[in-house]
């Protein structure tokens, strides 16, 4: 492979995870159908022992969650290692905070509680299909929290 093809693969695989974190922070949950493969495998920072099997199942966990739930993950320390043409690992590290808008707010001053924040890893695999680069499998794990 050469350092062009090299670098594509690297960009397309990091698009995947600011991609993901956008559908999820915005709740777009079917979008992920664009960045999972169809037998794709998901397991939440905070659930890393149970996994989601397939991007359908991923789907509806998500979307099961409360509509008033926030969340917004900062990733960072994206890293891509090409092992072939047709896959790729990688890492990040993700700085996530969520809060309620059904919490109520803190003493009479017009504001809402304090998200909770917690600081996790996220390691995935990531394959080439027919319709581009696609996640594999996404395994989250928390390091700490607030």
């Amino acid at each position: 492979m050469n350092r062009e093809s090299h670098l594509a693969v690297e960009l397309a695989c990091q698009r995947l995870v600011l991609d993901f974190a956008a559908a999820v922070d915005g709740q777009h949950y079917g979008r992920l159908a664009d960045l999972f493969a169809p037998e794709g495998v998901f397991a939440r920072p905070t659930e890393p022992d149970r996994p989601i099997i397939g991007v359908a199942a991923i789907i509806a966990a998500f979307a099961s969650r409360p509509r008033e739930r926030l969340s917004m993950h900062l990733c960072t320390n994206v890293s891509v290692v090409v092992e072939s043409d047709l896959a790729a690992r990688g890492s990040c590290r993700i700085l996530l905070f969520t809060s309620s808008t059904a919490e109520p707010e803190v003493a009479g001053k017009g504001r809402k509680a304090a998200a909770s924040q917690l600081v996790g890893l996220y390691e995935d695999r990531f394959v080439r299909l027919q319709q581009g680069w696609r996640i594999a499998e996404r395994r989250g794990r928390v390091l700490f929290h607030t």
